[in-house]
C-alpha cells in the first residue's frame, strides 16, 4: 500500500468514529480530507501502467531527475 492508501484507510476509520460520536464538524473535515486523498489517488500521475518497451537506465535517470526537479 502507498502512504496515500494507508492515510485513506486511517481516515475511513476516523470517519466511522465521528459518525458514531455524531460529531458533525469532525465528520465534515474528515470527509473533505477523504475526497482530497481519493482525488490524488485517481490522478493520472499516480496510476501505474505497463511500459510499452524497456527503458534504458539513462532514460529512467532522466525521468527521475525531471520529476524531482
Amino acid at each position: 500500500m502507498t502512504s496515500l492508501e494507508l492515510k485513506l484507510a486511517s481516515i475511513l476509520g476516523l470517519i466511522e468514529q465521528a459518525r458514531a460520536a455524531r460529531d458533525a464538524l469532525l465528520l465534515a473535515a474528515l470527509l473533505q480530507r477523504k475526497d482530497a486523498i481519493c482525488a490524488a489517488l485517481a490522478a493520472p500521475e499516480v496510476s501505474w501502467h505497463e511500459p510499452l518497451e524497456p527503458a534504458s537506465s539513462c532514460q529512467l535517470e532522466h525521468e527521475v531527475t525531471a520529476r524531482v526537479a
